[in-house]
């Protein structure tokens, strides 16, 4: 079992009275999730001892729930962001902190009395998940015919702009909709069904994870300690190459290789065995080591399964044994071309592994809707051959922005946009083409943190990224004169800040906030492995919350 990364804590039945309220039929279906949404502290009955059971649930009271459910602190502006909200109102700092997350637009009016409708619920809930991108994007793809069938819905009843968050609703279990057909967007919900709603998806992003993965590999030594957070880490020790004749498991640091086993390993195998920590090879290999070639050659692959078969039977002097639980397969750069090839590949692996006893970790790329991508993974398949599945959701951002000097385009070289780790975490989840299991999958994420030179007006003075350490990070963020934002689209945070030698930069970083939302979305889509790379990198004061 996992231990818990983020201390959201849910309030407890078996502490928490029961609640009888004298409206609600003691046969409802929905009674469960009406008690579970006072003992969670979301929704509350009324002095008379009703719940308000069939009463329509409002705007404001709608909104008060999220901000409830998602743990904001409520804000108290000098004067209403709405004609119709009054500053006296019970629900007006509900509604001022739940605009202030983005949970909907500002406006002339907010209409806190009126009945909510179905669409307005979905559009609320995704958005308060930080997924007003993902709609978007499901939106854009329905314009094109061929990602069309990507994310499709059932509902006849269902068009416009709310499409798109009806849609993310529905994909995570918010509601199956009034019939097989139909959704009734205008239609309204009682306070009894919007219970019943909300409590299913707080109960999902409120799980444990129950896999934490992490990598050890280059200079991660100063974070060993953060692995007692782990249920298996994977050794960045071996580099696997071909040279168009022969696969070799290289696993020193001749020709340069920097995925080798360190001097000193015993202590990091030691620790890791001491706390119980299962410790795998991670075996790379990408298209400049002769990815393609290998795969696409059936001795090729064959002596790759070998080489790596004989690593996990060599004892390891300086313990006496050898160290490894089982294997991490991360192949990078894969194209359809290459997918059967790697899947015949796997297949030996597995084999051989699961009569050593040993375990299969795959690491994947993940899917882009827009443009392409690295599409030589076949999740289903792989999720029958592997006891791990880590998507690798992050690295979107560009290399090279040499030709847009002059713009702000960097604004848009995100390392993880929420909009394309939801879509990817989609495509993992989906039911016909995705992992069956899955408790076999891990979100992956990275710490890496990309900054771009920028001149006084913003505008990009190189087009070659830099990317500051953690300690730069932490530095720069604590400047007196870093200015820092949040990006509600990509629902990331950035700064702006100077070097010693006046330079400015803009800054993606990861933060506790960017890391949750990421965390929600995959908890949302029955995803509850995480996956760190790597240990080395994380940033360590406050800012970050694992």
């Amino acid at each position: 079992m996992g231990k818990k990364v983020f201390a959201l804590v849910l309030a407890l039945a078996l502490v928490t009275p029961a609640f009888a309220y004298s409206d609600v039929p003691q046969d409802s279906v929905l009674k469960p999730e009406i008690e579970s949404a006072a003992q969670y502290g979301l929704m509350n009955g009324f002095t008379d001892g009703t719940f308000g059971y069939s009463q329509s649930i409002t705007r404001a009271q709608f909104a008060t729930v999220l901000v409830r459910m998602f743990g904001w602190d409520t804000v108290l502006p000098a004067s209403s962001s709405y004609s119709d909200l009054s500053t006296d109102s019970y629900y007006f700092p509900y509604i001022e902190s739940a605009l202030a997350h983005d949970t909907f637009d500002a406006g002339t009016n907010f209409r806190p009395g009126d009945a909510i409708t179905r669409a307005e619920m979905a559009e609320m809930l995704v958005r308060a998940l930080g997924l007003k991108s993902a709609a978007a994007l499901v939106r854009q793809t329905w314009k094109g015919q061929a990602a069309a069938c990507r994310f499709s819905l059932p509902f006849t009843d269902v068009s416009g702009d709310s499409a798109g968050y009806i849609y993310v609703a529905y994909s995570i279990g918010m509601t199956n909709g009034t019939s097989a057909t139909t959704f009734s967007p205008n239609a309204t919900a009682t306070r009894g069904q919007a219970a019943a709603m909300l409590v299913r998806i707080y109960e999902k992003i409120n799980r444990d994870t129950t896999f934490n993965h992490a990598f050890y590999a280059i200079s991660s030594y100063s974070q060993l300690g953060l692995s007692d957070e782990m249920d298996a880490v994977s050794v960045g020790w071996s580099r696997m190459n071909w040279d168009g004749a022969a696969a070799s498991l290289a696993t020193t640091s001749a020709n340069g290789n920097e995925y080798c086993i360190p001097s000193g390993y015993s202590e990091v195998t030691d620790y890791l065995s001491s706390r119980g920590i299962a410790v795998n090879l991670s075996v790379f290999m990408d298209t400049s080591g002769g990815l393609q070639g290998m795969l696409a050659s059936d001795a090729g692959r064959t002596q790759a399964v070998e080489q790596i078969v004989n690593e996990l039977t060599v004892t390891y002097n300086a313990i006496g044994r050898n160290p490894y639980s089982g294997v991490t397969i991360d192949f990078e750069g894969l194209r359809s071309a290459q997918r059967e090839d790697f899947t015949s590949f796997l297949t030996q692996l597995s084999t051989e592994l699961k009569a050593m006893g040993k375990t299969l970790s795959v690491c994947v790329s993940p899917v882009l809707v827009t443009g392409s991508y690295y599409d030589g993974y076949d999740y289903a398949a792989i999720g029958n051959l592997a006891d791990q599945v880590i998507l690798m959701a992050y690295d979107y951002d560009t290399r090279d922005l040499s030709g847009y000097l002059g713009t702000e385009y960097y604004k848009t070289a995100v390392p993880a946009p929420i909009d394309q780790v939801w879509a990817s975490l989609k495509a993992i989840a989906d039911t016909d083409t995705g992992v069956g299991d899955l408790s076999k999958v891990s979100l992956g994420f990275s710490a890496k943190q990309v900054a771009w030179q920028i001149d006084e007006n913003g505008k990009l003075l190189s087009g070659t990224p830099v990317y500051p350490s953690k300690e730069t990070v932490s530095k720069r963020l604590a400047q007196a004169d870093t200015v820092t934002g949040w990006s509600s689209e990509y629902q990331m945070p950035y700064a702006i800040y100077r070097t010693e030698d006046g330079s400015r930069y803009f800054l993606w970083y990861e933060n506790r906030e960017a890391v949750e939302v990421a965390l929600n979305a995959a908890k949302s889509l029955g995803v509850t492995g995480i996956s760190l790379w790597r240990l080395g990198t994380i940033p360590d004061d406050a800012l970050w919350g694992w």
